[in-house]
């Protein structure tokens, strides 16, 4: 009977190990993708913040990037659209941020065609609408503050905009590499 035990402990532990390579080639799968990124570290941490990465394809781990840049989205989304609730009325500033705020729920809106792409294989498509769409909305707010020297751009607003161009730049690498 004694053996019996030893023999069921030894079979679920055959099971339920995995071993360190297992774990540490996946982990080399990120670090290559990240490598190719134009931010790397910011790519190691998306990608190593979501625990299904340890396990994740490669088409996976675009997918949680997308997550990532699109979160971004939508923070500077939320944080613009604040900050053009609290703007005086008929102030310049208001005027940028309300056509920010815009931009914003647009580029945040147009990751779901990205992940479509995504998950249909069409990796030039996702691609082509981060280049095409997304970061030419982001870039229109910072022109529309480079277009008016005299307003202030919030560093909110900057951050978010940093972040998003981040994130999707270190997607297209993912993307470019699978």
């Amino acid at each position: 009977m004694a053996s019996f035990g030893v023999f069921v402990l030894i079979f679920i532990f055959t099971l339920s190990y995995q071993p360190s390579p297992l774990v540490r080639s996946d982990y080399n799968l990120i670090k290559s993708l990240c490598s190719k990124a134009d931010f790397p570290i910011f790519c190691l941490h998306c990608l190593t913040s979501n625990p299904s990465s340890k396990t994740a394809s490669p088409r996976a781990l675009s997918i949680i990037a997308i997550h990532c840049a699109e979160n971004e989205a939508n923070l500077w989304s939320e944080a613009t659209s604040n900050l053009y609730e609290r703007a005086p009325n008929g102030s310049p500033l208001k005027k940028i941020l309300q056509f920010c705020a815009g931009q914003g729920f647009v580029a945040r809106e147009d990751f779901t065609a990205v992940l479509q792409s995504v998950i249909a294989r069409d990796y030039g498509g996702a691609k082509y609408t981060l280049i095409n769409q997304i970061q030419p909305l982001v870039d229109s707010c910072k022109i529309d503050f480079l277009n008016n020297p005299n307003v202030p751009m919030p560093s909110v607003v900057a951050a978010g905009m940093q972040k998003v161009t981040i994130h999707c730049k270190n997607v297209e690498a993912i993307l470019s590499n699978i």
